[in-house]
């Protein structure tokens, strides 16, 4: 494979705290081996085997990484019902589209939150073996969860701390690459309490001993501050939704917050529209659910603008598939995001990029380091969206590890709101 140049009016690298202008990248053999401003390429004109020049009004920046998906969900309004009606045969299918939705978007990897293995690992494995075109999957299969307990219907049901170290054993063996567990009930799962914690401490510690046994992270399923806890204190990877619930409502626990903070966990809030695509505010008025809708979504702003703030690091990822959730909604998502935390756009696409990549936990990416933009970076695999009209807007947030570049050519449109 020759080599080819990529000349842009804009590039975000991922990790920078601005977007480089008038720029080019350098793919060699497949691998990304330069990104730097069109005026280091004088005299250059030619020497390359291809040249794609994007033109004016486009930044090209690495494919999105939606960390929480579930990719054999219906997305509608009766994922449970629908999943325990429809054949193995039909969740097959049904995942193979919403992966390919999810690459149209700009999308190219997904961390997959909880799918039954004889789905999950075949998908990822047809991807990888380049059978049909979607993006990276990350995936842990059945999630660990208790008898009758969130995501029963797809999870491995453990109730001890014996039970789910082999339960963690099993799925390793099976070729999870990362553990899910559910410290918490849910919403998608009629009869669990999403308030109340599902494991003790001492079984979530013992979820974690086992997984970092074996070399794998572990995410953390926790809405109720219960299950927040525990999942802190057996030191997760990354906690998912981390909601402070309570039965008022959204909380906030500032020396949980610290704790998360100074162990370096991640926090995947999984901010997404929902129903929010077909409702408006004014409705709110005259509607006590849906002020309930608007309010609850609100809390959640709030609650992930302080958790940044308090020096927690956050990965984006939008529980595709959970209901009113489809694959292709998550440009949409970290606009809403950004937006109504009032976090830097160019921040909140770290999220989906760079910080994503590190929290992953996998040598899928290649190995991350400390870099300045413009230096070159050698052997990075190739990826890159490209969205039209990227203001480069300054951005806050941390500066964060390099990024590895993945997997495929994708172009989609976003509101340019987004970075403006």
């Amino acid at each position: 494979m020759g080599s080819m140049l990529i000349k842009a009016e804009r590039i975000f690298d991922g990790q920078s705290d601005q977007v480089l202008e008038h720029a080019y990248v350098l793919v060699n053999g497949g691998l990304i081996e330069a990104i730097g401003p069109q005026s280091e390429l004088d005299g250059s004109t030619g020497k390359f085997a291809q040249e794609i020049d994007l033109g004016s009004n486009v930044t090209l920046m690495p494919g999105l990484i939606n960390m929480h998906t579930h990719m054999s969900f219906s997305g509608s309004a009766t994922v449970f019902a629908d999943h325990q009606t429809e054949s193995h045969e039909m969740k097959l299918i049904r995942s193979v589209e919403n992966l390919k939705m999810a690459l149209r978007t700009g999308v190219t990897t997904v961390r997959d939150c909880g799918t039954l293995n004889g789905i999950a690992f075949p998908m990822r494995e047809a991807v990888e073996n380049g059978i049909f075109q979607a993006p990276r999957v990350i995936a842990s299969g059945q999630g660990i969860t208790i008898t009758g307990g969130h995501l029963w219907f797809c999870g491995v049901e453990a109730d001890d701390e014996a039970g789910v170290r082999r339960a963690v054993r099993s799925q390793v063996k099976a070729g999870a690459d990362f553990i899910k567990a559910f410290a918490t009930g849910g919403n998608t799962t009629p009869r669990t309490n999403s308030l109340a914690a599902q494991y003790s401490e001492a079984e979530m510690c013992a979820i974690t001993e086992e997984a970092q046994r074996l070399n794998v992270h572990v995410a953390a399923h926790a809405h109720g501050t219960p299950g927040v806890r525990n999942s802190i204190r057996a030191k997760v990877t990354t906690i998912e939704h981390c909601s402070f619930m309570t039965a008022a409502g959204v909380g906030y626990e500032p020396d949980e917050v610290r704790m998360i903070a100074d162990a370096g966990l991640y926090v995947c809030p999984t901010i997404f529209q929902g129903r929010g695509k077909y409702l408006d505010r004014e409705q709110a008025k005259e509607s006590a659910e849906v002020a309930h809708f608007f309010d609850l979504r609100d809390q959640r702003f709030t609650l992930v603008r302080r958790l940044v703030e308090d020096g927690v690091q956050i990965v984006s990822g939008s529980d595709s598939g959970v209901g009113y959730n489809s694959f292709d909604d998550y440009p949409g998502d970290l606009v809403l995001a950004t937006e109504g935390t009032d976090l830097s756009p160019l921040y909140m696409l770290k999220t989906a990029t760079s910080i994503a990549a590190e929290a992953t936990g996998t040598q899928r990416f290649g190995d991350t380091r400390t870099r300045q933009s413009r230096r070159p970076v050698r052997r990075a695999r190739q990826s890159a969206t490209r969205y039209p009209g990227l203001d480069p807007t300054p951005a806050g947030g941390v500066a964060r590890s390099g990024y590895r570049l993945t997997a495929c050519l994708a172009m989609v449109m976003l509101d340019r709101a987004f970075f403006s």
